[in-house]
């Protein structure tokens, strides 16, 4: 299908447009008043999207260019949950590690600075006790610095204390999954995640001349970050990180999503097993902050971090990302939303935060509200 400014893919008929008319209208409105550039919505169920629609330009600046559906966006901490969390529960299925297992058994380095005792599941539930966020990039001069950094950090509090969402636990986990497996996370996602199910914009690091969206004017960085990941402490790791870094086109991500809706597979192609995703969507940290739900890696409600998703049953999990993207699934009323978008461009500063997350509320309610009676 040509892609125009506001564009919805084809496949939908009459019926489709009807029921999910307002939410074609939020993805339009946030548009072409300029709230958002670029707005990519997927919803469905676990058989299949329901609607799929693209709106408004993939960059502003310096150049206008227009939102197609193959255009891939940075994800941003979607990695953790759409790549980094399959990852290492493929290894848990083949009895390679286990989540009660030290980082330092695998890691000998991580041992530095107090932190013999964390678990990998401390990690995946940030309860691991590690800072929240560290800028390696600062000083980094290559990977190599920062992963060592990373791995030397001192601990913020001892383990099981509180739920403190931290990058640097899933930055640890990606380099847990490259020592077991001799591969680096991109490699192992491409091989076990992305060619299974036919995921073919979806990567890290785009080939030159990918289409990609925008994000942030960064001077610094030679002005409109694009087919770079927007994430410092990723961009400082050659872009291919546990926490950030993936790219993928909205076709792509609805298919991610699929999977988890689907308990792991997808189109007959079984990425995890039932039980891992199961392991993965149940609350593992509430018993610690009764208001700081967490799967592993997946949000849940209550969180700080939760989407708003006022419909939403007390099943569902999600994710967020800082670029403006987010995922969400509810197994009970069988409904998945994503929603991308690319809020940071041009800039990060001023009402962005609270725009994206009115948007977000406002598209997930919609969503719900077409696809269940």
């Amino acid at each position: 299908m040509q892609a125009t400014e506001n564009a919805t893919v084809d496949q939908f008929d009459a019926e489709s447009s009807a029921r999910f008319a307002s939410l074609d209208r939020l993805a339009r409105d946030a548009t072409m008043n300029r709230s958002f550039s670029a707005v990519a919505i997927a919803v469905g169920r676990r058989s299949g999207i329901a609607w799929q629609s693209v709106n408004g330009h993939a960059e502003l600046t310096p150049e206008p260019r227009v939102l197609h559906e193959n255009h891939r966006f940075d994800l941003a901490s979607l990695t953790k949950v759409l790549v980094t969390v399959p990852l290492v529960l493929q290894l848990v299925e083949a009895g390679h590690l286990h989540l009660g297992q030290r980082v330092a058994s695998i890691l000998p380095q991580f041992e530095a600075g107090g932190k013999d005792a964390i678990t990998i599941g401390q990690l995946l539930t940030h309860t691991s006790g590690l800072p929240a966020h560290v800028q390696f990039w600062q000083t980094a001069t290559c990977a190599s610095d920062v992963r060592r950094a990373v791995l030397a950090i001192h601990p913020a509090t001892a383990p099981d204390l509180e739920v403190v969402y931290s990058d640097l636990g899933f930055m640890t986990l990606a380099f847990i999954l490259e020592e077991i497996t001799g591969l680096p996370i991109d490699k192992l996602a491409a091989k076990n995640l992305f060619e299974p199910l036919g995921l073919k914009g979806t990567g890290f690091c785009p080939e030159q001349g990918a289409p990609c969206v925008a994000t942030e004017v960064v001077a610094e960085r030679g002005g409109t970050v694009v087919g770079t990941v927007h994430d410092e402490n990723a961009h400082a790791l050659n872009g291919v990180a546990g926490h950030a870094g993936l790219f993928a086109p909205i076709g792509d991500v609805a298919r991610l999503a699929m999977m988890w809706a689907r308990e792991g597979t997808v189109d007959g192609v079984r990425c995890l097993k039932r039980v891992s995703v199961k392991a993965a969507i149940r609350d593992h940290t509430s018993w610690i902050s009764p208001r700081s739900a967490r799967g592993l890696g997946w949000v849940r409600s209550p969180n700080p971090f939760w989407a708003p998703a006022d419909l939403a049953s007390p099943a569902s999990y999600g994710h967020t990302g800082f670029t403006g993207t987010s995922v969400l699934i509810d197994p009970e009323l069988d409904a998945w939303v994503v929603l991308l978008t690319n809020r940071v461009h041009p800039t990060r500063h001023g009402d962005s935060p609270t725009r994206i997350r009115a948007l977000r509320a406002a598209v997930q309610n919609a969503s719900i509200a077409a696809l269940v009676n």
